[in-house]
């Protein structure tokens, strides 16, 4: 195969802010696979570039997209982390689909499967603001708040006086295990359905405490970060959010799904704020999914991909093969 790695900065059309930064641009690692005519891409947020170059003589020496787990294999044996093996996993699986002449999910065996509406994210904001994002996304499903340490439940409902939707939160680790509790039981008299990350991530008897607790499920985010954290999840949380670039790609979030599903576990799957590649390329597993968090692609200027199509929470998945995500004429501020 021949590897082709490149980054590329994507700016946002407003800055977005969490509890742990304000970000105005997406700087992603982008891999290109060709074999035989064919050519797969990948990305992921976050990985280290040299980290992703290492990834090349495994690549390379691979002699089809039909031995995609024993390549993947070998970079977790060399050592590769979880964010550059997510952009080599990713292009794999696009070769494969191109290979097979079929869209990934529809390879997979998901098509015609139903899939759930995608929540829109809003960002910490002044309350003027986000009465008028409530006002303004009226007519979406499912709204998710960021929320900081600051916070304790009543922008929830704020967001409620004017929307009528389904509410989730993010707590984004914020609070020490009674806080949480207090924030979970405001946040559920506002009509909020469940409650991602309230406590760090690595505090495994706090988080339980608040499953136990709180009137609302509570889902682990950055405390599961692949099929590896499952078990020890199972009894700490109602369900658990997936992202490729923290679990290892396409494969790795695959078993993690069936380790949860099997385990009684609800799985939602999520992304960063990232190109239409890496958020269609979860978007083929969205059919596993009870909920679904894929929208960090639609606040960018300039994608350079085009995928998945979102429509007030309905998410069309391309029927091109592979990803079917393609390349847009404007590549933005890619070197």
């Amino acid at each position: 195969m021949r590897f082709v790695h490149r980054t590329a900065r994507i700016a946002l059309k407003e800055p977005f802010a969490s509890n742990t930064a304000v970000t105005t641009e997406v700087q992603q690692s982008v891999v290109e696979l060709t074999w035989q005519g064919l050519t797969g891409h990948g990305t992921a947020r976050g990985a280290d570039p040299e980290e992703v170059d290492a990834c090349a003589p495994v690549l390379t020496d691979a002699p089809s997209p039909f031995e995609l787990r024993r390549v993947l294999a070998r970079l977790t044996d060399a050592g590769i982390g979880p964010a550059a093996r997510s952009a080599a996993d990713m292009a794999l699986h696009d070769l494969l689909g191109k290979a097979c002449g079929q869209p990934l999910h529809r390879l997979l065996g998901l098509a015609g499967l139903p899939v759930a509406p995608t929540a829109l994210s809003i960002g910490t904001c002044p309350d003027d603001e986000l009465l008028a994002r409530g006002r303004a996304l009226a007519g979406w499903p499912v709204l998710k708040l960021k929320f900081t340490p600051d916070d304790d439940g009543s922008r929830a409902g704020l967001l409620r006086s004017v929307y009528g939707g389904r509410i989730r939160v993010d707590g984004n680790g914020s609070w020490d295990p009674d806080r949480a509790l207090r924030v979970a039981r405001t946040l559920h008299r506002h009509g909020v359905e469940l409650l991602e990350q309230p406590v760090a991530p690595g505090d495994p008897v706090a988080l339980r405490y608040v499953h136990e607790n709180a009137p609302l499920p509570v889902y682990a985010d950055e405390d599961c970060a692949g099929p590896e954290d499952v078990p020890r999840l199972v009894g700490r949380v109602a369900g658990i959010n997936v992202k490729l670039v923290t679990c290892g790609g396409l494969l790795a979030a695959r078993e993690t799904v069936v380790l949860a599903r099997r385990a009684g576990l609800r799985v939602m799957l999520g992304c960063k704020l990232e190109s239409s590649l890496g958020v269609t390329a979860m978007a083929q597993l969205a059919p596993l999914a009870d909920e679904l968090d894929l929208d960090g692609h639609l606040g960018l200027v300039g994608d350079p991909y085009t995928g998945a199509e979102v429509d007030r929470g309905v998410i069309g998945l391309p029927t091109a093969p592979g990803l079917g995500a393609t390349t847009t004429s404007t590549k933005n501020g890619e070197n």
